[in-house]
């Protein structure tokens, strides 16, 4: 009897949360590669595309993203980088090992300095791209099945020596610059109260768009924010953001059974870029005191040959 009780008083305390987590079938690696083929995007903007859902974003989308910069307003969604020292094993081979890490080294130029250049002050920086600090994925970052967005064969794209020789980062020239939307779950009116963190689904962003009257459309980057527990989007939004066309992206997350199945789906078949490591919270907090949803989006991304990601600091422009 004393478990029936207990189980009771849980049902009904986290009743609205429950009630929307079971309400869903969880999406397993056998849907995911199904939508593999079903969503992909391979082919769309020709054999030869390397910019995917980049394509989306059209000198008109521009000039709408650039029209939302009205109040001079300038919020960064880069999280502070966290100086941690490089593993043994990148120390052993100066390659990456699936390690976060970022170290600093600094010189101040004497007097004396051979090459002119006293009083200067410098430093080098080496890092793991991937990993904890905010970076934007390039599409050759993931692959599946030996194949790379649209269609392109892993072991004669990337190699060791030159990298990615197609779909990196080097490939986008002019860096995004494109609406952002934010959908702010925290702040979504509800008949039943969710906790903060869980997973955010089409119904959901559907009834923000409902609330706010903000309409996702092709081009977009579209965020989600949760009270600072960053839930993410269910990967079960896949479909929606293809049909409505999103750019760039991020906090999908991935299946119980492929703990990558977000980046495979995101980057190599729906060909959408993923900005991993976002902070939001200043973002949201700007958003809700402006009653402004939508922003100008600026990703600018170092043009390194061969690059699988580069560290940015996104800008949204109010």
């Amino acid at each position: 009897m004393r478990k029936v009780i207990v189980f009771i008083a849980v049902v009904v305390a986290g009743a609205g949360a429950l009630a929307q987590q079971s309400s869903h079938t969880p999406i397993n690696k056998a849907q995911v590669d199904r939508w593999m083929m079903d969503l992909s995007n391979w082919g769309r903007w020709g054999k030869d595309d390397q910019l995917g859902a980049l394509n989306l974003i059209t000198p008109a989308k521009r000039r709408e993203a650039m029209a939302l910069a009205k109040e001079g307003i300038v919020v960064s969604l880069e999280q502070p980088i966290k100086v941690v020292p490089k593993p043994a094993e990148s120390k052993a081979d100066n390659k990456p090992h699936g390690i976060s890490f970022y170290e600093i080294r600094f010189k101040t130029f004497p007097a004396d300095d051979p090459r002119g250049n006293p009083g200067f002050t410098s430093d080098i920086q080496e890092y793991h791209v991937h990993g904890g600090m905010t970076h934007l994925d390039a599409l050759c970052h993931d692959s599946s099945e030996g194949k790379l967005y649209n269609g392109y064969v892993l072991r004669d794209t990337v190699n060791e020596n030159t990298g990615c020789t197609k779909l990196g980062l080097d490939n986008i020239k002019e860096g995004i610059v494109t609406r952002g939307v934010l959908v702010d779950i925290s702040k979504l009116r509800r008949t039943a109260p969710r906790e903060a963190g869980n997973r955010v689904y089409v119904e959901d962003l559907e009834a923000w768009e409902k609330q706010t009257g903000v309409k996702v459309s092709p081009g977009d980057a579209l965020f989600v924010y949760n009270d600072g527990r960053n839930g993410g989007f269910d990967i079960s939004v896949a479909p929606w953001m293809k049909a409505r066309g999103v750019a760039v992206t991020s906090g999908v997350r991935a299946v119980a059974d492929d703990n990558h199945a977000d980046h495979r789906l995101v980057l190599v078949g729906l060909g959408t870029y993923l900005l991993d490591g976002v902070e939001l919270k200043e973002l949201a907090d700007t958003a809700a005191r402006l009653n402004r949803w939508t922003f100008m989006l600026v990703v600018a991304p170092l043009r390194a040959p061969g690059s699988s990601g580069s560290l940015v600091n996104p800008l949204a422009m109010f």
